[in-house]
């Protein structure tokens, strides 16, 4: 029994990490199923159904596992990382540091090699960029939510960190293999990036960060800049961008992300989340109360103090 249930009487966290990964296989075949019944043979509308009802899904799902398996009272979405304090910021600077590291990559591809952009204006394009809005942000809320969100925080309270974060990341770059044009190096310069979300979500505490920051850097990369996202490029509705040089740097068919200007831009999210994202003092991930600002303050003190915040159920 001990293997199964720990002290407190609940699923080891091992055991609800399993449990969690099962039900995002089933959850996710719901939803392609779902986006399959309403869109037809449209890609674009597949999309625009099966991001939003996942990440939908995923949500409702999770935070099941949470009140049952993790027993935790009252809103279980603070407890996914989804708070409300910190929300605005968060994403202010996520949104922002995506849009540099992939303004960063297309100077460098402007720089060594040549890009140009077909810019097309019309109230059908218009359209077409809400609906891609839509997408990209439903589709990073859900890949943070599988990857960062509960399987990963029980990962972490069951091997540590650096375990967790290794091994999601690379699962996170290993599901990118079935993307057109996958690589080697896109599938590493991925894995780098699920590093990057991960150590942002670890600094904050938070969802909210690693989410705008993947927003961010899908947003730059199909709508701004019009370049493949992951080897997609049905997102460059508005803006047409086209790299050309060695494949090395521009990451050919794949986008920036299969190259060494990707790496550039992922490393240069990674040096800002290391040196200017400070670790919050914020509870631990099974301490999932919203807390009101005298409280936050208190904690804060017991912290410093050494006391700790209140001990999990």
């Amino acid at each position: 029994m001990d293997l199964i249930l720990g002290e407190d009487g609940r699923l080891r966290s091992g055991w609800r990490f399993l449990l969690s990964v099962v039900v995002f296989f089933f959850v996710n075949g719901f939803a392609i199923d779902v986006a399959n019944t309403l869109a037809g043979p449209s890609d674009r509308k597949f999309e625009l159904f099966y991001r939003p009802f996942l990440a939908i899904f995923l949500l409702a799902s999770f935070s099941v596992l949470l009140k049952l398996l993790d027993r935790v009272e009252g809103n279980p979405l603070p407890a996914m990382g989804l708070r409300r304090c910190h929300f605005a910021k968060d994403v202010a600077v996520g949104i922002c540091l995506g849009v540099v590291m992939v303004g960063l990559a297309v100077l460098l591809l402007a720089l060594v090699c040549h890009i140009e952009f077909q810019v097309v204006l019309s109230g059908h394009s218009a359209k077409l960029a809400l609906a891609v809005l839509l997408i990209l942000a439903t589709g990073a809320m859900a890949e943070e939510l599988a990857f960062r969100g509960y399987p990963f925080q029980r990962l972490v309270e069951g091997t540590g960190t650096i375990v967790a974060l290794i091994l999601t990341s690379v699962l996170f770059g290993i599901v990118h293999l079935r993307n057109p044009h996958a690589s080697v190096v896109g599938v590493i310069n991925t894995i780098a990036i699920g590093i990057v979300f991960a150590l942002a979500y670890l600094r904050t505490r938070s969802l909210w960060l690693p989410w705008a920051l993947h927003f961010g850097w899908n947003l730059s990369l199909g709508l701004l800049f019009g370049l493949p996202v992951s080897g997609l490029r049905e997102f460059g509705v508005v803006v047409r961008g086209t790299a050309t040089g060695p494949a090395w740097i521009t990451g050919g068919a794949y986008g920036i992300e299969g190259g060494a200007a990707g790496t550039l831009g992922i490393a240069a999210g990674l040096a800002f989340v290391l040196l200017m994202i400070k670790r919050r003092l914020e509870p631990p991930i099974r301490f999932c109360q919203e807390l009101t600002p005298d409280e936050r303050v208190s904690l804060s003190i017991q912290v410093s103090e050494g006391s700790g915040p209140p001990a999990a159920r």
